[in-house]
């Protein structure tokens, strides 16, 4: 499908950077303490009243994560967004924005669907697929008007503060570093691939955690109906999808019970949509659970980054407070979503963030990556907050139950 212009040709930057490693992506110079005004004689022994224990492996300390990804700029995308909501299941869409025949009357859905929660990521402009995916083919196809002016295109099109996720057409050239290095340069986070369509191997590459190469990320399983696709030198081959609901409710139950990361993939033309089609079992088996984290894949692995990175450490006081410093040297433009701490006290204090109250959140669907709260968890207490911040415990209010 032709894009908005064409976008065919390589520049300047397709040769110069061929083999250059890409920079750490938004990483900030300097002493992160410095920047929250804190000095060296401010620091404390660790030991006291609120004991820090630790940060949760998912936010919220929620028990495993669920992230979706729903790929192409397809007529049929507003309506499998709208049924995510009904769900309350956060997705990435993956989008080609030089579709010229479809962008305009989706943009203004995927603008609602970041103000609702769901990513818009980058799946190209033109989506070139070319079979085989050799070295040459990608240098050709998937250029940096393909790569970095597809980001460009979302930032402009929606209100999205930053594009995390690339998602490489057909699931081509993930394969290749000189590619993953491209992406990288470009400032996403993660590449996910779509890995083996050919053979089959798309179907159920069963990842259960984050990959430890981002830049070609599996999945846990697809849920979509089989297709066709023609392939220079084989024909029209038929490629499997999976559409067996009780199979696909089995591995996400292994995936929940293994406190894992369940990611699964669809195509909207792919699904039959309706609270008796496959798609909508499904997600009704997966979403509303109370103990689980639904995020978009790129945001997910911001976080990840955030909890490796993120820093604790306790302030003097010459108050009843007790304060600690959460930083790292991550900018927030670019990782902006919570980390969850874990602290241990014998009564519930008053919490605040940079001299902000936090209110208190029951347990329920987790379904935002960047807002702040605590919780109480048995006897400790959970404080989600965005990091490069001073938290502070106050006495509790007259009359709080412990």
């Amino acid at each position: 499908m032709p894009g908005t212009q064409s976008y065919r040709h390589l520049s300047w930057q397709d040769f110069t950077q061929l083999t250059a490693p890409a920079p750490p992506i938004g990483e900030l110079t300097g002493d992160p303490l410095a920047r929250l005004g804190i000095s060296a004689d401010e620091l404390s022994d660790p030991s006291g009243p609120i004991q820090f224990l630790g940060m949760s492996q998912y936010l919220n300390d929620a028990r495993s994560v669920v992230t979706h990804m729903v790929d192409d700029s397809s007529e049929y995308l507003p309506t499998c967004l709208d049924v995510l909501d009904s769900y309350g299941v956060k997705a990435t869409a993956f989008v080609s924005t030089g579709f010229r025949s479809l962008m305009p009357q989706l943009w203004p859905r995927l603008r609602q669907a970041v103000a609702d929660g769901h990513e818009v990521g980058s799946h190209s402009r033109r989506h070139p697929c070319r079979n085989p995916d050799t070295a040459f083919s990608c240098f050709r196809s998937l250029t940096w008007d393909e790569i970095d002016g597809s980001r460009k295109d979302i930032l402009e099109h929606t209100h999205q503060s930053y594009v995390w996720s690339w998602a490489y057409p057909c699931g081509h050239c993930a394969n290749h570093q000189f590619i993953q290095r491209k992406i990288a340069r470009a400032g996403y986070l993660v590449g996910r691939s779509y890995p083996d369509e050919l053979q089959d191997r798309h179907v159920v590459p069963d990842l259960q955690t984050y990959d430890s190469n981002p830049y070609a990320a599996r999945y846990t399983q697809v849920v979509q109906k089989s297709y066709t696709k023609l392939v220079p030198h084989k024909g029209e081959l038929t490629l499997s999808g999976l559409t067996d609901v009780s199979r696909m409710n089995a591995k996400f139950d292994e995936v929940h019970a293994a406190c894992g990361i369940y990611s699964f993939l669809s195509h909207p033309q792919m699904l039959d949509f309706g609270k008796n089609g496959f798609y909508e079992r499904h997600l009704s088996h997966v979403g509303g659970r109370d103990d689980i984290w639904y995020v978009p894949i790129g945001p997910l692995y911001a976080y990840r980054k955030l909890a490796e990175q993120t820093r604790i450490q306790a302030l003097k006081t010459a108050s009843s407070s007790v304060r600690f410093a959460v930083f790292n040297r991550l900018n927030r433009e670019v990782y902006n979503g919570s980390v969850t701490l874990r602290f241990r006290t014998s009564v519930v204090p008053r919490v605040l963030v940079d001299g902000e109250e936090l209110s208190e959140r029951s347990v329920g669907p987790l379904r935002s990556w960047n807002e702040q709260y605590f919780r109480i968890s048995g006897q400790d207490l959970l404080v989600t907050l965005r990091p490069n911040a001073l938290v502070q415990f106050m006495p509790p209010n007259p009359g709080r139950q412990s």
